[in-house]
């Protein structure tokens, strides 16, 4: 782990080339781009699956279409002019209620989820007047509903939604070239349970887009805030799509969320590939008691760890809650300056790290790679720690592609480097690579099949198995000096033993044999 150098470059917030976005308050000091932004709600039907049984609890035969039914809430760059009306603060207050952007809720509804909203967010950040709240609700957002989708491919970010809390975030990265598909949750009980239908809604919403000819399929990212960022990261362990990972205050390595996570058969923590960005605040980091997880098992890829340092940041201080009570509400006090800066600290560094990785831009590499000064901005606010990537060592599928195209010593070398910092690998399953062996020993490849022997006998140097079995590459390549060598290391450990089991037995009796 080393901390990123601080440099002199001053950068400067990127602002919206010529839109509304410069009026609007929201934006003044977020990264926004050059694009119009669309948003369109659509509900598709996976005929894959059948999310009711054909009969309730009672017996009754379950009517009507049974099959899943998968809603996307989409934000993606637009031609300017175009669509039905521009989207308001409070059409994200509810329309994850809606299956489409042309649905309407009926106005008691609309009202019982604006207060509920409102109740909510004084719980959170202290009580407002009627008009301040009307004033915010009214205020006019960056995208605007079914507006035309430019006709090019862009890069997917992909999550589970949360229709208010990462709406500045998902308007902010659609203006910068992104399409942002945020599924609408479905699925019911522990992250464990959940994890599985979450993927599924996921992946289903990136090949409907990739049919649809929007996105461009070799440049797939993920990320969720809170408890939606589970998800991002098990997809990103579990999907070879998914280029690039990013989570915003979701306590995965918190006590009670770990365990829960870590219960799920999709958490491989090995298994991921492709960068990471962990954004947390410097407080509630004192609760990640398994970060070791983000800093060790993750550790084949490269890993960003941005900590925001304003004291008592609230969680939803790094969602556009926290930031509208700054911008409209007035009351976050004395530090309502530097919780505004904190959230924008967030998004620019968002919008960075997918710009690195899957725009592969330059400049926006420079920037995670160094700790630049921001514009207005203390830079005691924030510290970001770069660790590096560590090589994985191959499976043995991979093991035996090198063996057969760059040859036996150059596979050797690999594991031998890899292997002591590799524990999960296949290969250091000892039948694994046992197999492996005899496959070359069969096809009388002997120096193939006694060098794989030699290593998985070096892995595994108590394992009197795998030494008979190097015994037995020797004894078939003619090498009678060196299988009586390693029989007589097989016969010596086994002969001590008061109470061998039958298996060892023969292994005895077969170096016996070979020392005659």
């Amino acid at each position: 782990m080393r901390p990123i150098i601080s440099i002199a470059t001053v950068y400067l917030f990127l602002q919206a080339s010529g839109g509304s976005a410069q009026s609007q308050v929201f934006y003044q000091q977020l990264p926004t781009g050059k694009y119009a932004v669309g948003f369109t709600i659509i509900t598709l039907t996976d005929d894959t699956r059948i999310e009711k049984p054909e009969y309730n609890y009672l017996g009754e035969k379950n009517e009507g279409d049974r099959r899943k039914k998968v809603t996307i809430h989409l934000w993606y760059p637009a031609q300017a002019g175009t669509g039905s009306k521009g989207i308001l603060y409070q059409d994200y207050c509810y329309n994850n209620q809606i299956s489409s952007t042309k649905e309407n809720l009926d106005t008691k509804e609309k009202q019982e989820r604006l207060a509920d909203k409102r109740r909510t967010i004084e719980n959170w950040f202290g009580k407002v007047t009627d008009s301040i709240w009307t004033n915010l609700l009214n205020q006019q957002m960056l995208a605007v509903a079914d507006a035309s989708p430019l006709k090019q491919q862009f890069p997917l970010l992909v999550g589970m939604l949360r229709s208010l809390s990462t709406s500045l975030t998902n308007e902010m990265l659609a203006s910068n070239g992104y399409v942002v598909a945020m599924v609408r949750e479905t699925g019911q009980g522990s992250l464990a349970t959940s994890g599985s239908d979450n993927l599924t809604d996921m992946r289903f919403a990136m090949t409907f887009l990739l049919n649809k000819g929007m996105i461009d399929g070799n440049r797939i990212g993920t990320f969720g805030f809170s408890g939606s960022g589970f998800a991002q990261v098990l997809l990103a362990m579990n999907d070879y799509r998914i280029k690039a990972v990013a989570d915003i205050e979701s306590g995965i390595y918190m006590d009670r969320l770990y365990q829960s996570l870590a219960a799920s058969n999709f958490y491989q923590p090995a298994n991921l590939s492709v960068p990471f960005l962990h954004i947390f605040s410097k407080d509630l980091s004192k609760q990640e008691i398994f970060l070791s997880d983000f800093e060790n098992k993750t550790k084949f890829t490269t890993r960003y760890r941005l900590l925001l340092n304003q004291p008592a940041l609230h969680h939803w201080d790094f969602a556009v809650e926290g930031y509208a009570s700054c911008l409209f509400l007035n009351n976050r006090g004395d530090a309502n300056q530097n919780i505004r800066r904190s959230f924008e600290i967030s998004n620019l560094y968002l919008l960075n790290f997918f710009n690195a990785v899957l725009k592969d831009d330059a400049k926006a590499k420079t920037f995670m790679e160094t700790k630049p000064t921001i514009n207005n901005t203390s830079s005691a606010l924030w510290d970001i720690y770069t660790f590096e990537r560590s090589k994985r060592a191959p499976d043995v599928t991979e093991f035996e592609y090198i063996i057969r195209n760059k040859g036996i010593n150059e596979a050797i070398a690999i594991a031998e480097k890899t292997l002591p910092g590799d524990t999960l690998s296949n290969i250091n399953v000892g039948f694994t690579l046992n197999n492996l062996g005899y496959k070359f020993l069969n096809e009388k490849k002997y120096d193939y099949a006694i060098a794989i022997f030699k290593l998985n006998s070096k892995m595994h140097p108590e394992d009197p198995n795998l030494m008979d079995s190097l015994a037995e590459g020797y004894e078939v390549s003619g090498d009678k000096a060196n299988m009586k060598k390693v029989s007589q290391w097989v016969f010596d450990m086994l002969n001590t033993k008061s109470s061998p089991t039958d298996f060892e037995k023969s292994l005895k009796d077969n170096a016996m044999k070979r020392l005659k």
